[in-house]
């Protein structure tokens, strides 16, 4: 049991020594963890709070990169930078490339914008002509749900009251 398990069942009114209810094993603290879970994924999603860099190698002709992560979920991006070029790229959006250009598919040339597609992918516009640059994409990451008492929770110290007020709040609702 982690300090923001304890801190949730003292609030419920649960005896954190020999707990009733919420047993200390993973299956009777599953209703606990799932409301911290859900806690932590939307406040980071509300607050941007774990930011990631991801680099991004171009390939010549490619307009959509997939961006596969290992300990979370893509959130959004918040800053996305040309490297050799030092240049920040513009966001856009489908209907603002099909106004500006119809056939946005086609044209190569140096990145000028790039554009969310779904959750885990991201597309460039124009087109890389070369394979010779990279992006640098900073991003929000939504960490993984934790599911045992030893998995780490990815949370800032700053959050941590809120978490816990958010899973008593579910628990009385």
């Amino acid at each position: 049991m982690n300090n923001l398990e304890t801190r949730v069942l003292q609030l419920v009114g649960e005896n954190v020594t020999s707990p009733d209810v919420f047993t200390d094993t993973d299956a009777g603290m599953a209703p606990v963890r799932d409301s911290i879970n859900d806690a932590i994924q939307e406040i980071v999603m509300l607050t941007g709070g774990q930011k990631r860099t991801y680099f991004l190698p171009l390939r010549s002709q490619q307009a959509f990169y997939r961006i596969r992560l290992n300990d979370g979920y893509f959130g959004w991006v918040s800053d996305c930078w040309l490297v050799n070029i030092r240049r920040r790229l513009e966001q856009t959006d489908f209907t603002r490339l099909s106004h500006h250009d119809p056939r946005w598919m086609v044209p190569t040339g140096t990145p000028v914008s790039y554009f969310p597609v779904g959750d885990e992918l991201i597309g460039i516009y124009p087109k890389p002509s070369s394979s010779s640059d990279a992006l640098e994409v900073t991003y929000v990451e939504i960490p993984k749900a934790y599911t045992g008492s030893t998995d780490k929770v990815k949370l800032r110290i700053d959050f941590q009251d809120a978490v816990v007020h958010f899973a008593v709040s579910e628990y009385w609702a």
